[in-house]
């Protein structure tokens, strides 16, 4: 019978790598005087060593693991075989693993999904059966086989630790960083831990590790101590570092570096000792030469965008808050409009033509509202993940392209709902005739609205901070979006007209205005065409054919609310009535009844586009 090291040794056709570092240097800012973080340490690791870096707080140990691994670089060379990582670093990507302190798996999956996912992301190449062979070996070498149909979130600690560890196994790393991978465990579990890497090492890997527990630091091979200021204060076996400082036992060496010498003094008492001579001086005089780095795989862009696409999807569907967030946000909102406005607001005889510019209004708001909430997590959920998978190679295309296309499904059904909803509780005259005009109009806005949580999402620090960030993009979106301060306002004010041009508001507001057509009368009518002063000065023949104008306007026009006006015996007064209400609609919105929509729906899409793009170099640097 098999056992579990040797199925996952036999999944293995990789050996372990060197690691060297030269005069490693590493300051708080590159350019101004700065807090030493790494002061020219150089290093030498075997392949299949298992290094423990430990130190006091201060020391650098994270800089120094990001600077071995290239993800944060330094001053200085780091060579992996003898070939330098920093000139080559997409050569070995997909030969270094790295656990990060944060989870590193999404935690609605299941420990099998979660591998899986991995498998197909990071050996492609791979027929699905070995793929899942290659899982159920890392499984077995885990411990995990009985624990694979969890989800990753009901795992303990440890457990969740070892699925982190999993996925990076599942590439078959060569080297393997990682950082603080038993911080927060007990005793126990962090002895099974070290165990478990001291058996990854056995098997194929150079396992690099830092830890501040120290109870069984003896199960490396080597450990490295920084003092302050990321100075090498000793670099060896474990079971000679206790003699080394002179103490009885691994803890007491904090204490010690902390307080007897100054970490200057530490890093000369080393350099010249004969740990440093053997370990580091010699280890570095027997350099390979001549290396040439390993020919990088070729992602398959495709391929990724299909795998994310059904872990989104797969995700959303466990996740049952975010898809009831996703599914039941444009409904609740739309649902309101029962609530808010009367059926009859576009009605000439009973309507109200100021409340039915704000009913278009709140209906844009809603999808608006409803879509970047919706998106407003997907990234910032996920961060860890997202740096981790684009360090090994995968696209940001295809990540990109999976968000929006999540987000252009959403876009599709809220953009139905709250027209659905809208056009049910109200009865608006342009509704029959411009029902797909009045569809594209909101679902430009729902998707833009996605684009945009989608960025929130990409900038924010973490979950929490993202929904402050979008409330204030709402009330944005709200008063330079035309429906509460007039878009003639608006235009009059240069400032105030530059951040209406930038709002997914404005376009989709002034759309749904002109295509529900309650002003369709008034921008046909040839005496509103013209200025006051103008209308003045018409003939009474030119007057006579004008429906919205003359003593025909309560027959023949159609204006919401016109019909309100009493009639009397003096209809000079009633047309004067008539008139001033039109032009208190017009005063503030007569663009409205004029737009371009075409025009509207390009700059609606340019401006999607741009905001795109946006999120395409956010996610860019932040990869």
């Amino acid at each position: 019978m098999q056992t579990p090291n040797h199925t996952y040794r036999q999944t293995r056709q990789r050996a372990g790598l060197r690691l060297d570092a030269i005069d490693l240097r590493k300051y708080s800012h590159p350019i101004l005087a700065s807090t030493t973080l790494l002061n020219e340490i150089s290093l030498s690791f075997l392949p299949n060593e298992f290094i423990v870096i430990a130190g006091v707080s201060g020391g650098g140990k994270s800089t120094l693991i990001d600077a071995l691994n290239g993800q944060r670089r330094a001053r200085g060379k780091v060579l992996v075989d003898g070939v330098d990582l920093y000139k080559n670093y997409h050569a070995f990507k997909n030969l270094i693993g790295y656990v990060p302190q944060d989870d590193i798996v999404h935690l609605d999956l299941t420990v099998w999904e979660a591998f899986t996912f991995a498998a197909q992301l990071r050996v492609p190449f791979l027929l699905i059966s070995e793929q899942q062979q290659l899982v159920e070996a890392i499984l077995q070498h885990l411990h995990l086989v009985e624990r694979k149909n969890v989800p990753v979130k009901q795992l303990s600690g440890g457990q969740r630790k070892r699925v982190s560890i999993g996925v990076e196994l599942i590439s078959n790393p060569s080297l393997f960083f990682l950082d603080e991978a038993t911080s927060g465990l007990d005793p126990g579990t962090e002895l099974q831990i070290m165990s478990l890497l001291r058996s990854v090492a056995d098997v194929g890997s150079t396992v690099v590790l830092i830890t501040h527990a120290t109870k069984n630091v003896a199960i490396a091979d080597q450990v490295v101590f920084l003092a302050k200021g990321g100075r090498l204060a000793y670099v060896g076996p474990p079971k000679l570092a206790l003699d080394y400082f002179g103490v009885q036992d691994f803890d007491a060496i904090y204490h010690k570096v902390e307080h007897q010498l100054s970490p200057t003094q530490w890093e000369e008492r080393f350099k010249s000792s004969g740990y440093y001579k053997k370990f580091i001086s010699d280890r570095l005089l027997s350099l390979p030469q001549h290396n040439q780095a390993p020919s990088p795989d070729k992602a398959n862009l495709r391929e990724q965008l299909v795998v994310l696409c059904q872990r989104n999807l797969l995700i959303l569907l466990k996740n049952k808050l975010s898809l009831a967030l996703m599914l039941l946000g444009a409904p609740i909102l739309g649902s309101l409009n029962f609530v808010l406005w009367k059926s009859d607001l576009f009605s000439t005889k009973t309507g109200n033509a100021g409340q039915a510019i704000s009913m278009l209004f709140v209906v844009v708001v809603m999808a608006i509202m409803s879509g970047s909430l919706a998106m407003m997590p997907e990234i910032a959920k996920e961060r860890p993940i997202y740096k981790r998978e684009r360090s090994v190679g995968l696209g940001l295309a295809p990540y990109l392209l999976s968000k929006l296309l999540l987000g252009l499904g959403l876009a599709l059904y809220q953009s139905a709902v709250l027209l659905y909803l809208m056009v049910v509780a109200v009865e608006i005259p342009g509704a029959d005739i411009n029902t797909a005009a009045m569809y594209f109009t909101l679902f430009l806005a729902s998707f833009g609205s996605m684009v945009l949580g989608l960025i929130v999402s990409a900038v924010a620090p973490n979950q929490s901070v993202a929904p402050l960030i979008i409330l204030v993009l709402l009330v944005f979106q709200i008063v330079f979006g035309g429906g509460i301060q007039p878009t003639e306002n608006l235009n009059s004010n240069p400032d105030a007209k530059a951040f209406s041009q930038l709002m997914l508001s404005k376009y989709s507001f002034e759309n749904l205005v002109f295509l529900s057509k309650m002003g369709a009368d008034v921008a046909d009518d040839f005496c509103w065409q013209k200025s006051e002063n103008q209308r003045k000065k018409l003939p009474a023949s030119l007057i006579a054919q004008c429906n919205c104008y003359n003593k025909n306007m309560f027959t023949k026009c159609n204006f919401p609310g016109l019909g309100k006006i009493k009639r009397t015996s003096l209809l000079n007064n009633d047309l004067l009535k008539a008139n001033l209400l039109i032009q208190s609609i017009l005063d503030g919105y007569e663009r409205l009844i004029y737009t371009d929509v075409s025009r509207n729906n390009w700059s609606l899409i340019y401006l999607i586009v741009g905001m795109i793009w946006i999120l395409f170099m956010i996610l860019r640097f932040r990869g």
